[in-house]
């Protein structure tokens, strides 16, 4: 949720207009060297100039503020300031810097609301971006900056699960994954001076809407990565990416060769991917110092449940039981349930099932791409006729997800079956995610007619805890079929 938050959203602010105060200020910005911006931005302020620069790169520093640091101290002084800033906008003479700044701040404004939790507001101030851009794109075709937030959002709307096009139609936003992504194409030309912004973006969106670009997606981003290692966002899209891409240990060598320092927003998030990560491996009071960093360092609301909940498998994997019994209570005490790993902890919390540690090692292990020693402590767990329905539905699931994430195809197809009619009568996501897996294998082995078929399958199971994402990554690849 976060990495979407900050990489839906840079602004194109170094167009030919630009100072060189305003160009250096905005690669800090990049960098989340936020009060160096700042710095760099107020003599660049006092200069005749572009006044609709100057307000939109003021405003990006107060929105990396509040979406890095979610200090809810700080919000109503920032929102103030970025309305201030639309007030000032809309009093400038129409121009194409003028019209895309003010798109650009709307969308700022909304990202910061629909963090702090006001979706209605955050809901029109993304449908008067949004139209801000389309209106740009119709005024301004040669600007190319523009295409690249454009595209951005019709990705996003048009990759948005059917539960909530209702709203979408209501407000009159429609989105296109296969427009977005031209007009993403079109602003990654090396003609943009800012094409490595689109780039990035690029990656992001391939990697959440088409499967088959994962490697695509990871190249690209790691190798910007690795171009500028003193900025700290790319460093952290490239670890996000990898982590979810089940690349552990290429993540985890990001998270450790990181820029840091004063200069820097403090990124209390990493320390809780970090933590994800050390777990994946087994190392668990690695996992658990990363953590307890993030829980002392972070002012949001966000992740606080899944933190406690990463501290709970922790303690209890490293047979801390008194430990980890806490902070399985501490999991309903805190925070929200609106991301989905805090929606996941709530429910586990919730469920007081006794943890199965095979088949959680083995999760964690094949979460991180460990797959062999996953394996291996899937071999300890033994299944027999008394062994309760959802042990064995889950053992035969992550069995097929390891064999998946090994390419071990054929070996992977009937333990997905079997985990799917075990899974009958009951809302274990273990079914439909298996039928996703199963959609996704018979398109690698070129059979659409079965991939299209396991597709519309995961869609069609009620009520089960990754409803949303489950549905949304079928439709994404019926929709591309």
């Amino acid at each position: 949720m976060l990495g979407l938050w900050l990489t839906s959203l840079l602004p194109l602010a170094a167009a030919p207009a630009l100072t060189a105060s305003h160009k250096a200020a905005y690669q800090e910005l990049l960098k989340l060297r936020v009060g160096a911006a700042r710095a760099m931005l107020r003599p660049a302020q006092q200069q005749d100039g572009n006044e609709a620069a100057n307000l939109l790169l003021a405003n990006y520093a107060d929105f990396l503020e509040l979406c890095v640091v979610q200090d809810q101290r700080h919000l109503e002084q920032l929102l103030e300031a970025q309305e201030a800033r639309l007030d000032a906008l809309e009093k400038l003479p129409r121009k194409e810097w003028r019209d895309y700044a003010l798109a650009e701040v709307h969308m700022q404004v909304a990202m910061c609301k629909l963090l702090f939790g006001n979706r209605l507001s955050a809901a029109w101030g993304f449908r008067k971006a949004y139209l801000q851009y389309s209106d740009n794109a119709s005024r301004y075709p040669d600007f190319i900056p523009n295409r690249k937030n454009l595209g951005t959002l019709q990705v996003l709307i048009g990759s948005v699960p059917d539960q909530y096009k209702w709203f979408l139609n209501i407000i009159g936003l429609k989105g296109s994954i296969s427009q977005g992504m031209a007009n993403l194409q079109r602003a990654t030309s090396k003609a943009n001076p800012f094409y490595q912004e689109a780039q990035l973006l690029q990656a992001v969106l391939l990697h959440m809407t088409a499967q088959d670009k994962e490697e695509q997606a990871l190249q690209q981003i790691t190798a910007m990565a690795a171009r500028q290692q003193d900025n700290l966002l790319y460093q952290f899209v490239a670890m996000h990416l990898l982590k979810k891409s089940k690349r552990g240990e290429a993540a985890l060598q990001v998270y450790l060769r990181r820029p840091g320092g004063k200069a820097y927003l403090p990124f209390p998030y990493l320390h809780h991917m970090a933590g994800d990560l050390y777990l994946f491996r087994g190392n668990y009071q690695q996992s658990v110092q990363e953590n307890r960093l993030f829980l002392e360092q972070h002012q949001g609301k966000h992740y606080l449940k899944s933190a406690h909940f990463k501290l709970h498998l922790a303690y209890a994997l490293g047979n801390h039981k008194p430990q980890a019994m806490w902070h399985l209570q501490q999991v309903a005490q805190v925070g929200f349930d609106e991301a989905e790993e805090d929606k996941y902890a709530a429910r586990y919390a919730e469920r007081q099932e006794p943890l199965v540690k095979p088949l959680m090692q083995a999760r964690l292990h094949s979460d991180g791409g460990y797959y062999h020693k996953a394996l291996q402590e899937l071999a300890q767990q033994q299944l027999n006729a008394a062994t309760p329905q959802a042990v064995q539905a889950e053992y035969y699931y992550r069995k097929a997800r390891i064999y998946h994430g090994l390419d071990s195809l054929r070996q992977a197809l009937p333990l997905y079956q079997q985990s799917i009619a075990l899974c009958q009568g009951t809302n274990l996501y273990f079914a439909p995610n298996a039928a996703l897996q199963l959609g996704y294998i018979y398109q690698q082995l070129d059979n659409p007619k079965q991939a299209a078929l396991y597709f519309k399958k995961a869609l069609g199971y009620k009520g089960h805890e990754y409803k949303n994402s489950i549905d949304a990554k079928a439709k994404l690849a019926l929709s591309a079929m």
